[in-house]
């Protein structure tokens, strides 16, 4: 990026651009000449984190709440405004970078990445590094970003229950992988565990990757959260469901290649889950079953 109208005027790389958490990264600032009427210069280490929140117009919005000409024009608990996806910049380091007498003429710094960091995603964050200079009243910035990639030494094991989504329970379900860690564009190698509590219908029986997205900024209303259901694959068709048996299904279940790798920064989150669901044939009283198991999703071994 450029500063003062001249990309070469100031530049600032980042090594490595791809990188751990707890690793260090390290920033080198140049400048093709001394740059003057400097008051200040700092370096900032974070990142951008995407969310959504509702601007306007939601009768639970404490926006909307305040704001009379929505009550005068009787549109208050409408969708009225809606949802907006933004970013805010996260600072997780500032560093002042020292100045001769007015003059900035680079600097070097080096940060090590938290062991808590969100990894870098079109869902949580991006990580960049900030050089960001007082210039007579007038600040201007460039950056340089990185990537944080989230290994399997980097997360801790989900230990979560099943959750049941649907259904009454009529047949207990059971999902088995050798770990809850899970590595994005590899299969997820399990077994599913049926146990049929009465005599049911034969029923279709399927696995699919769910994805979370919670957005919790700090100072706007969050907007909705979502939850995203991968492809289902089908583990069998027309399956029969006699009560009082246990049979044993195994899978492997592909993961998106580009999934974003589980995280939790300032304003969203990001979770992960495999899904399993058991649809009963015809027009009985019985529920679809829907369970969910919480794993750790991330995108480097």
């Amino acid at each position: 990026m450029g500063l003062f109208n001249r990309s070469s005027d100031v530049r600032v790389t980042v090594t490595p651009d791809v990188v751990r958490p707890r690793q260090a990264v390290t920033a080198t600032i140049t400048t093709a000449k001394p740059i003057d009427k400097v008051t200040a210069a700092r370096l900032e280490w974070g990142y951008d984190n995407f969310y959504r929140y509702q601007w306007a117009g939601r009768a639970d919005s404490a926006a909307a709440a305040a704001n009379d000409m929505l009550w005068m024009a009787g549109e208050v608990g409408t969708n009225y405004g809606g949802e907006r996806d933004t970013d805010d910049w996260v600072s997780v380091s500032n560093v002042e970078l020292p100045i001769t007498t007015d003059e900035f003429t680079g600097a070097t710094d080096s940060f090590k990445v938290p062991s808590w960091a969100p990894g870098s995603s079109a869902e949580v964050a991006r990580w960049a590094c900030r050089l960001v200079i007082d210039r007579g009243g007038r600040e201007f910035d460039v950056r340089a970003e990185f990537r944080v990639v989230i290994g399997t030494a980097d997360v801790d094991v989900p230990d979560e229950p099943i959750e049941r989504y649907m259904g009454e329970g009529a047949t207990q379900i059971d999902i088995l992988i050798p770990s809850s860690v899970c590595i994005a564009g590899q299969d997820i190698t399990g077994q599913l565990v049926c146990r049929p509590q009465q005599d049911l219908p034969t029923a279709d029986i399927a696995v699919y990757w769910q994805r979370h997205r919670e957005h919790h900024p700090l100072k706007r209303y969050p907007g909705q959260g979502g939850t995203l259901d991968g492809p289902p694959l089908y583990l069998g068709k027309k399956i029969p469901m006699r009560g009082g048996t246990e049979f044993v299904l195994p899978f492997a279940l592909p993961l998106p290649a580009d999934a974003a790798p589980t995280a939790t920064a300032v304003h969203s989150s990001v979770s992960w889950f495999i899904g399993a669901r058991i649809f009963y044939s015809g027009f009985t009283t019985h529920q679809l079953e829907r369970v969910g198991r919480p794993i750790a999703v991330v995108n480097a071994e």
